[in-house]
Formats: structure tokens, sequence, C-alpha cells
């Protein structure tokens, strides 16, 4: 399957003779959608895609709806579904883990089964590639799959084709592993505007954020925070439990971050009455846009009836490299996260500023620290 696919960590592009590829992202050029006054952002420092700058755009006005500089969440081109980023219900946490699947995440998620807890997991396509059996047990184990990028760059800093290669790629290796086409995902450090959102929307995926940040992926020792600085983060968003019903970014980058939910999540249980996925935080029953899997609505979760129906199952779940990955525009879909059934799930701001101060400063060193341990060393398997 290596062929097939771009090189693990390195932004993608279309792979060499890849006829598949190369006809859908001719379709989405041609729809129009891709508004051409909306230009690929400079990077920081720099070629690797790790920083980006908002040197020369008129941060005031926003005009491209760009997140990192302003926390849009309402694009400002026609065409283009609000950003999700809080749950329309009240007393609600939206539960999501970026960074995934993660090679040493088998404790994490009997965590989570023990507990009987589902999250949205935003699966990083390089992670898919070199960790199969991880990835599928998300899936297997009832938990929500979107798509977070082949190598988590700042995509706004890509071209457009390497935008639409980094979402391509990473939605077909979770079908062709897990066996669902997704329809939602999530820019890494947020960094998205509207000309990437455009080329997801062409891909079938709505965007999202989120309204609240641990800073989790920060912690010590790849990254330089305290986990009691960590838990502060966490206990802040905990205090506004009876003004907001954000999504919160949380991640299972390592065991620090992992270890960080499990401590914390007896206090969130205390202060947050449901504590959800986002298939129940928007009612989105059928997040798949080729599969019969159906996740509980809120009102079904929120009473205890949290097993997704349809599933695959541990001993049976295969992975299929002939598996088409055929992409429809989000407005094309009778399924998935361009339907949620009640709320707009904006939120109150989108995200906080210092979760864009931070996507604007982020240095590549401080992210192979934090996320390149795990791809260097499944690598080396290859």
């Amino acid at each position: 399957m290596q062929k097939a696919y771009p090189e693990a960590n390195k932004p993608a592009s279309i792979v060499q003779g890849d006829n598949d590829a190369n006809s859908i992202w001719s379709d989405i050029k041609k729809s129009g959608i891709i508004p051409s006054d909306v230009k690929v952002k400079p990077q920081k420092q720099g070629n690797d895609h790790m920083s980006v700058s908002p040197e020369g755009y008129d941060t005031q006005s926003d005009p491209d709806c760009w997140w990192t500089a302003k926390q849009c969440v309402q694009p400002k081109h026609k065409g283009l579904p609000m950003d999700l980023a809080s749950c329309p219900e009240p007393d609600t946490w939206g539960l999501t883990f970026d960074d995934g699947p993660n090679c040493t995440h088998n404790e994490f998620y009997d965590f989570l089964s023990q507990n009987k807890l589902k999250a949205t997991l935003f699966y990083i396509g390089s992670y898919v590639l070199l960790h199969p059996y991880q990835g599928q047990r998300g899936i297997v184990d009832g938990h929500d799959i979107c798509v977070h990028t082949w190598s988590h760059h700042y995509t706004t800093t890509l071209e457009d084709e390497q935008v639409f290669a980094e979402l391509y790629y990473t939605a077909k290796i979770i079908k062709q592993v897990l066996g669902v086409t997704p329809t939602c995902w999530r820019p890494p450090y947020g960094d998205t505007d509207d000309r990437v959102r455009a080329i997801a929307y062409g891909l079938g995926l709505r965007t999202i954020l989120w309204e609240e940040d641990t800073h989790d992926w920060e912690i010590a020792p790849a990254g330089k925070a305290s986990p009691q600085q960590i838990d502060q983060n966490y206990q802040k968003i905990i205090d506004k439990s009876k003004s907001e019903s954000p999504i919160v970014l949380t991640h299972e980058i390592n065991s620090q971050t992992m270890k960080e939910f499990q401590k914390m999540y007896p206090k969130i249980k205390d202060a947050y009455k449901n504590v959800v996925p986002l298939t129940a935080c928007q009612n989105v029953t059928k997040p798949y846009a080729d599969s019969d899997i159906e996740y509980p609505a809120f009102s079904d979760f929120a009473n205890g009836k949290i097993q997704p129906s349809n599933l695959p199952k541990g001993d049976s779940i295969k992975i299929d490299p002939q598996a088409k990955y055929q992409p429809k525009k989000l407005n094309d879909t009778s399924n998935g996260y361009a339907h949620p059934q009640s709320g707009k799930g904006g939120g109150k701001s989108g995200g906080s500023k210092d979760s864009a101060a931070a996507a604007l400063s982020i240095s590549y060193a401080s992210m192979v620290a934090i996320i390149g341990g795990a791809v260097i060393s499944a690598l080396a398997l290859l």
C-alpha cells in the first residue's frame, strides 16, 4: 500500500500516476468552489510548512475567514457551511482527540471503554498507514472517525493541490483500512481559511474546530508545560460548565496527554452532565458517506444508549487496498456532517485567542519533538 500513498509525515502531493486522484482534483477545480481571491499564506520561518505568518494580511477585516488570524468560523465566501465548534445541547462536553492513531493507545482506549466513553477521533493519514490496526480499533470500539490531514502541517501555507492531497489521501487510507468514508476534518493548529475549507468541501468534509483548548500537547517532557499547568487549563474549562457546551481540543498524541485526560475525567464528569462524541453533540447519526453504521442521537446517548449499530468487529475487519474512495461534494451527501440535526454548533468564540497565538508561533522543532517520534519509529519498520 505504501506506493499508493505519499511519503509519511511529509507534505502530500498527488502520487504520480494516480488517475483517480487526478480526476477528482480536476472535478473540484472545475466546480469553481475554490475562491480565487484567497491566497496561500506565507510561512513565518523556513520552508517546512510548520509555521505561518500574518504578514501582509488584513487581520482587521479578515476577508478569508482565517481562523489563525481571528478565530473565524463563519466563512466569508458563498457556498461554504459554518464550521462546527460547540455543541447546541446544554451541559455538554464535546469529546475529541487529535493526532491518532497512536501506537501506544490501547491502555487509553481501554479506559474510554471502561468508562463508557465515545469520542470523535481526528486521525492523521500517515499514522493510519503506519499503525493500521490501532486505527481499526477506533471504529471497532464505536468512536467516530474524522480526517486530520496526511502530515499535520499548516494547511493555509500549502498550495491548492497539496491541500487536496493532504485530505484526499487521509480519507482514502481511512476508507481502505477502516472501511468508511469520513465527512469531517479538523485542520492542524486550527489553521484554515475559505480556500482550504472549499477544497475540503469538494471532498465532502465539514470543517470542525473547537471552542476550548486544553493545550495538553504542550505537556512535558515533549513540551514545556508542567502537568499542573495542563490541570489548570482543564479546570478553566470545567469551571465554565454552566455557561457553555464546548467542543474541546485534546490529544492522544503521547502517553502524557492521554494520562492527563484520564486524571481529569472525574472532574469533567462531575461538572458536565453529558460527555459525548460529535455524532451525539451534533445529532449526526450516520457520519459516514457510504456506510450503514448508525450512531446514537443526543437524546439516546444521554439516556445511556451509547453503542453504535452495525459496527465492524475486531476479528473480521479487513484492510482492503482495492477499496475505492469516491467522495462527493458536501452538499451532495445524504449522510454525514453536512446535515447536523439540531443547532448550528458555531460556539461563542470558536476557540480561544491564545490558541491562535500559539498556532502562529509554534516551531518545527517543537512539533517534531511532540509528534515526530511516533512517525520516525514507525518509518523504521517500512
